[in-house]
């Protein structure tokens, strides 16, 4: 698998990435809720009704005859139906339409949280990729040392059977070669947990086959960014507060009348007096104010004015943090280059004394301790030299990201 696979298996399968964009489905909701600040309600309902009153029982009615009289008669109970369709579309309604303007900026700030947390994640699959390559180079270090420490070992036995060495030193060789072997099989182990970390991340099984194809690069030298982007979180803390503002806008909105138009068609049928031409319709325009809903209004004012005041402090607290992590980011990235070249030339330092070590040691004018020394510098060496190389690998990449950049920009050149 090459490190772009991964990075867009990372875009499909990463936890975080799918809980971002879940929270940005949430707030599309939200915003498609808001809605209806702007569109009609639209309902009908249908009501089967019984009336038995003094206006339907009893009624005095004339009668023809000589002479005429009155008599009362009863024309109730009634049963029957009413059946309407109503309309409701908002004309003016402040709060709700600066509710829905939160909502849509609320949708905004989500995005640009949902974009830095792409950045961010891959920067950390480049992270988990090529610690699977350092743990290599780490187990393959290991098994130069021991090949080296074998060859002493071995170089110290021969010597003793000659009466050249002291037993001493084949206790030193078989002590260090052990040790070697042991280390081994820890750096094997860590090389497997590099993998598990990564397939973690990608949603692979453990059992899965999974072999890195692209190389460790090499270390790009510090370089100022002269025009650095603006971070997508900064963008979504910004917007953040945007939508806390209007927020509490809309919650001293309310203090503003509500105008609706009403529309209504209806229809009843049933018994007399039901029967007969009874549909109708009806517009108005409704005028709604609240004046008082026991310090209902005043709480939400006042807390929406607490929740802005609060995401305003946060946005200086995340500039601020943004600042220090930016200029950490490249003195990092200069540090690790600066430790980089200096562990190269402590490795070629240390190769050369090794083998200056074995050469004396062959010839009898130097001692198993000089010898075992030299290796174990020399692995020391090896080690803080891998390690250097993938920290100044991530140092650049890092600064890329803190600066608002794509962190595979750092080292795109040598990644196919």
């Amino acid at each position: 698998m090459s490190l772009t696979q991964a990075l867009e298996v990372a875009r499909q399968e990463a936890i975080t990435l799918q809980t971002l964009s879940a929270e940005t489905r949430q707030a599309e909701a939200v915003r498609q809720q808001s809605s209806q600040a702007y569109l009609p309600s639209i309902s009908t309902d249908a009501s089967w009704l019984r009336a038995d009153s003094s206006l339907i029982t009893g009624v005095p009615v004339p009668t023809l005859g000589i002479p005429p009289t009155i008599q009362h008669t009863d024309f109730g109970p009634v049963e029957g139906t009413v059946t309407g369709v109503q309309v409701v579309q908002p004309l003016f309604n402040a709060d709700a339409l600066q509710s829905s303007h939160a909502a849509s900026l609320n949708v905004d700030a989500r995005r640009h949280a949902e974009q830095w947390g792409r950045q961010a994640i891959r920067l950390e699959v480049s992270r988990l990729y090529f610690n699977i390559l350092r743990e290599q180079e780490r187990v393959d270090a290991a098994q130069m040392s021991y090949a080296a420490a074998r060859k002493a070992a071995t170089l110290a036995h021969a010597s003793y059977q000659e009466g050249l060495a002291s037993r001493l030193d084949t206790e030193q060789a078989d002590a260090e070669l052990a040790a070697i072997q042991a280390r081994m099989e820890h750096t094997r182990a860590d090389r497997e947990q590099a993998q598990l970390e990564l397939k973690a991340l990608l949603g692979m099984a453990p059992e899965q086959e999974l072999t890195p194809s692209t190389p460790l690069p090499r270390p790009p030298p510090p370089v100022n960014l002269n025009a650095p982007l603006a971070r997508k979180d900064l963008q979504a803390r910004e917007t953040a507060v945007e939508a806390a503002h209007a927020n509490t806008r809309a919650s001293q909105a309310e203090w503003i009348p509500r105008v609706n138009l009403l529309a209504r068609q209806q229809w009843v049928e049933g018994d007399q007096p039901l029967e007969g031409d009874a549909d109708g319709w009806l517009v108005a325009i409704n005028l709604h104010w609240t004046i008082f809903d026991g310090f209902g209004r005043q709480g939400r004012i006042a807390e929406s004015r607490a929740k802005e005041q609060q995401a305003r402090i946060e946005l200086d607290g995340i500039k601020r943090r943004i600042q220090r992590e930016q200029a950490i980011a490249m003195s990092r990235w200069q540090a690790s280059w600066a430790g980089w070249l200096a562990a190269r030339k402590a490795t070629k330092a240390a190769s050369r004394a090794e083998q200056l070590a074995l050469r004396r040691y062959e010839e009898g004018i130097g001692s198993m301790t000089d010898l075992l020394a030299a290796q174990a510098r020399l692995d020391r060496q090896r080690m803080t030299l891998i390690d250097a190389r993938y920290q100044a690998v991530l140092a650049a990449m890092n600064y890329h990201l803190q600066n608002g950049y794509d962190p595979i920009l750092a080292v795109q050149e040598q990644v196919p």
